[in-house]
């Protein structure tokens, strides 16, 4: 166990997203993820994916190939959990992940659904922008996505300058714009 967490160390130093085998169960990803959380002094930004999914691999390649999406990444501990995948890749989903995606509000919201938890493992604020129903800005592109996804950050990411919340906010929308033709 310590080798498998000096990896996800070394792996996260270097800016590759932590991104779980099916081996590992949703408690034992948790556990990691919380105490590289506590030693590294952040929060953890849980994203639920599968492989089939564009938005989830968008996202992904917002968080880890563009500078802003890396300023958000480097204020957290991301970790993937791998759900809902199609019969091919069901092997691929981390046990116990469909329970806390339903616990955390998620179950039939779609995919990518995130989560800001903090250290101990408490939910800070979900991708769900909806106080009272089932909800999920997924990948955020549109204005009110946006909106919560920055709320999200002030949440969790609150080291987070005006000028860096800016410039996220003007890469989401540029994306945006050129996912929809606008």
């Amino acid at each position: 166990m310590q080798r498998v967490l000096l990896l996800i160390a070394l792996l996260s130093s270097l800016g590759i997203p932590v991104v779980a085998s099916a081996a590992e169960s949703t408690g034992q990803i948790l556990r990691a993820a919380s105490v590289r959380a506590l030693s590294e002094h952040k929060n953890i930004f849980l994203m639920f994916h599968a492989s089939w999914c564009g938005w989830c691999h968008r996202l992904d390649d917002f968080l880890t190939k563009t500078d802003e999406g890396k300023l958000v990444a480097d204020q957290f501990v991301i970790v993937h959990i791998t759900v809902l995948e199609d019969q091919a890749h069901k092997a691929d989903e981390n046990p116990g992940g469909a329970e806390l995606l339903k616990k955390l509000g998620g179950e039939g919201s779609g995919i990518p659904y995130f989560a800001v938890l903090s250290p101990n493992l408490d939910t800070m604020i979900t991708s769900n922008p909806e106080i009272n129903g089932p909800g999920n800005i997924g990948y955020p592109v549109a204005r009110e996505e946006i909106t919560h996804f920055m709320r999200m950050l002030s949440i969790g990411a609150p080291n987070l300058s005006f000028s860096q919340r800016n410039a996220i906010v003007r890469a989401l929308s540029h994306a945006g714009q050129a996912l929809t033709g606008g």
